[in-house]
């Protein structure tokens, strides 16, 4: 760089760069917090099976430009397709904020069955859209005693924007 040039500062957060949303999500008891590589929250139910914890993580992920709804859902079902994933039902809402819930089977060489149940919060942020997905993971086995709770906590994902 020569000395005459000028800079151009990019900030986090900006207009350009809006703060990324707060999330949360409601545990029960029987749920600790759980740090996953690629998550910004997670938690774990305290009892394992075959060394498997029942758990949800939670995801952002920033896209340029404005995102559809179906777009954003399409990409949801690709991911569960790709990891050998078939949907089992669907649904939109849209209050408080446009999502997308979508329950799914999926097969695990050491575990067996996966159910798996997703939501997907869609944010429209000046120049970026940002998904926020939870993805709450137990066993077939598993899930016939929490799967409740593990639909509950996904679904009960929180997601505020600040003013």
């Amino acid at each position: 760089m020569s000395d005459g040039t000028q800079l151009r500062r990019l900030t986090l957060p900006s207009e350009e760069f809006p703060a990324f949303p707060t999330v949360s999500l409601d545990v029960p008891a029987g749920w600790e917090p759980l740090q996953w590589a690629g998550s910004v929250l997670g938690a774990r139910h305290l009892v394992a099976t075959n060394g498997f914890n029942p758990n949800v993580l939670v995801t952002i992920e920033r896209w340029p430009g404005t995102i559809s709804p179906e777009d954003a859902l399409t990409v949801l079902r690709q991911r569960i397709t790709q990891g050998g994933g078939k949907e089992r039902s669907a649904e939109t809402l849209d209050q408080p904020q446009l999502s997308h819930y979508v329950e799914s089977t999926q097969r695990d060489p050491r575990l067996g069955g996966l159910e798996v149940r997703s939501k997907m919060v869609i944010l429209h942020r000046g120049p970026v859209t940002e998904i926020v997905t939870a993805v709450g993971t137990s066993t077939a086995g598993q899930s016939a005693h929490i799967g409740k709770d593990i639909a509950r906590i996904v679904r009960g994902l929180q997601v505020e924007v600040a003013s």
